[in-house]
């Protein structure tokens, strides 16, 4: 079993760790509403699989999802069609920046893996619903079930400014329209701004996290959120295509899967264990959460984390 008071001691070292490199970030701009956030914000929470948690600083902070709704956008759409899901798409590591067009244009259209924003668009529009509202209200939905039925709201102002300067996205949606991937490149790719644009704080976004933890069982209900061959597959790619360019060196510090995103978030998932979740929106240059990825570290090394020994 989990000792809370030393799980609480070690989160509260990592906060530190991970608040005292605020300074050396930046928050996201090429999205005009997410440059309004405060740099120094910073929080971390943790929940294990046996029932304990721990938190500190920032954790009721709220945010948009932005590339951390890739995960569960996928767990949904898997929930709805299995595995026909990457009929359209590969599960290999891209290699290139999370927009890339260049590698989607050799590839005929097809993404190289579901979270690069491509195979994230692709998904969006496979979500179930027919409009972009009712699709991002269906992935809400989803979220509300798991979080013992809290709202996950689309902040609109943020979904306003995604949309009005999207046009890479839209790019990205009309290539795989011409090479026969995707129906409605207009409806896939609002549906990505809007599921983008839920908001949640860090305390949420851990208790989200659990049953990805639990071989896709939420461990404090005992529901079956996915199927567990689905639930490897979401944390297998997390492992290896969830930091942007970023990821090996994730692997080699930390050890866990995860996914971040520009708002700042990050979700680390330690496979029968526990899901952590970072907000710090001063991101380092590589577009990831520069507070978070230290506290991390400093987490795998104080509770023994990393996958890899």
């Amino acid at each position: 079993m989990t000792n809370p008071s030393e799980l609480q001691a070690i989160v509260d070292a990592a906060h530190r760790a991970g608040a005292a490199e605020c300074g050396k970030g930046r928050v996201a701009s090429y999205i005009p509403a997410l440059a309004e956030a405060d740099p120094a914000q910073f929080g971390l929470a943790v929940r294990t699989v046996d029932g304990a948690a721990a938190e500190a600083g920032d954790v009721g902070r709220t945010f948009t999802f932005q590339s951390v709704s890739k995960v569960f956008a996928l767990c949904h759409a898997l929930a709805a069609h299995g595995a026909g899901v990457f009929d359209g798409m590969s599960v290999e590591p891209s290699g290139d920046a999370f927009h890339s067009i260049v590698r989607l244009e050799e590839e005929q259209g097809r993404p190289r893996n579901p979270y690069i924003n491509a195979g994230a668009i692709m998904v969006s529009g496979l979500l179930p619903g027919e409009t972009p509202d009712e699709k991002a209200g269906g992935l809400q939905a989803f979220l509300s079930g798991i979080c013992d039925g809290e709202a996950f709201p689309v902040d609109e102002a943020v979904y306003r400014s995604e949309s009005a300067t999207g046009y890479r996205n839209r790019a990205l949606a009309n290539f795989m329209k011409h090479y026969g991937r995707i129906e409605d490149p207009r409806r896939a790719v609002e549906t990505y701004f809007r599921q983008c644009s839920i908001t949640l704080t860090a305390r949420r976004l851990a208790r989200l996290g659990l049953f990805l933890a639990n071989r896709g069982v939420d461990p404090v209900t005992g529901d079956r959120i996915v199927a567990e061959g689905a639930n490897r597959t979401v944390v297998a790619l997390m492992a290896m295509c969830g930091l942007y360019d970023e990821v090996g060196r994730f692997a080699v510090n930390v050890g866990v899967p995860a996914k971040s995103g520009v708002s700042g978030a990050i979700l680390a998932v330690v496979p029968g264990r526990m899901s952590i979740a970072a907000f710090g929106p001063a991101l380092g240059p590589k577009g990831n959460s520069i507070a978070g990825m230290t506290a991390l570290t400093h987490l795998s090394e104080g509770l023994g984390l990393s996958l890899w020994g």
